[in-house]
């Protein structure tokens, strides 16, 4: 939860702090409408490019990005779990006996033992729609490992559009950098001739250099760490539904709920891994 924040103040204050070293006055680096220009035609941009879902999803990962990766030991323990619940529920009083649990998972008290699958909302959806998938009894002619991938890939897919999109900005920053300092060099030039300021036009100058470094900076300070944090998300999330999948693809096949667990399991990530005594 503190890696996040630890990082932003150790890039913050090697920025300013090595520029403080190198003598410089942190005021000169202060330029207000240098920010408008930047990050008002960067939000604008990413805005204009992308669709209102991806608006949605890219706040949701910026929320993640600082609060903690939500994927944890504990939810691959808390999902093997629900699935196991489900199994043997299934097993003992046949598949019907699901319904109730599957069409309001936020009631059910299976699924409320296992509260962090209800916050990982594409995982709930997941589990939800694919138990409801074989209460229709599909034929055999259905593969449903093949629908379990299909599925996977689509919320893979839309995820991806995340970082895809903020790349894209943070590509164009350093462009929109030097937008802001062509703006500088223009009122610049308007300070020349005449009884000319030497010290207005150097400050003029440097306002403009400012532009270019806050384009190169926020690209490649702020951005794009941001994005490829939600890249390892994405994967987490991914690798998460894949396990499930596995677990569900046993499940369907008639496999015993301590066998479809292990199989589960063994989908699990190293860094994840969950000790068998943790069912």
């Amino acid at each position: 939860m503190f890696a996040k924040p630890f990082a932003i103040i150790v890039i913050t204050l090697s920025f300013f702090g090595g520029f403080v070293l190198m003598g410089g006055n942190l005021l000169s680096l202060w330029h207000p409408s240098e920010l408008v220009v930047i990050l008002g035609i960067a939000i604008g941009t990413f805005l204009a490019s992308t669709p209102v879902h991806v608006w949605t999803r890219t706040m949701g990962f910026l929320g993640r990005y600082f609060a903690g990766d939500r994927v944890s030991k504990k939810l691959y323990a808390d999902t093997l779990g629900l699935l196991e619940d489900l199994a043997r529920l299934s097993r003992a009083s046949g598949v019907l006996a699901l319904e109730k649990h599957i069409v309001n998972p936020d009631n059910s008290p299976i699924f409320q033992h296992h509260s962090g699958v209800l916050k990982h909302k594409d995982l709930k959806k997941f589990i939800v729609d694919n138990f409801s998938y074989l209460l229709l009894n599909p034929p055999q002619s259905q593969s449903f490992s093949e629908h379990l991938e299909n599925q996977i890939y689509d919320i893979y897919d839309s995820m991806s559009e995340v970082p895809k999109s903020v790349g894209k900005v943070a590509d164009w920053l350093p462009g929109f950098g030097i937008v802001a300092a062509v703006l500088g060099v223009i009122l610049t030039m308007e300070l020349l001739g005449g009884d000319m300021d030497v010290a207005k036009i150097g400050t003029a100058i440097g306002a403009a250099l400012v532009g270019t470094l806050t384009g190169v900076f926020f690209a490649f300070a702020v951005l794009a760490p941001f994005v490829h944090a939600v890249e390892v998300m994405i994967r987490q999330d991914k690798s998460l539904l894949e396990m499930t999948a596995s677990f569900l693809t046993a499940y369907a096949n008639g496999v015993s709920p301590s066998l479809a667990v292990e199989i589960g399991r063994q989908r699990v990530p190293p860094e994840f891994e969950v000790p068998r005594e943790a069912d």
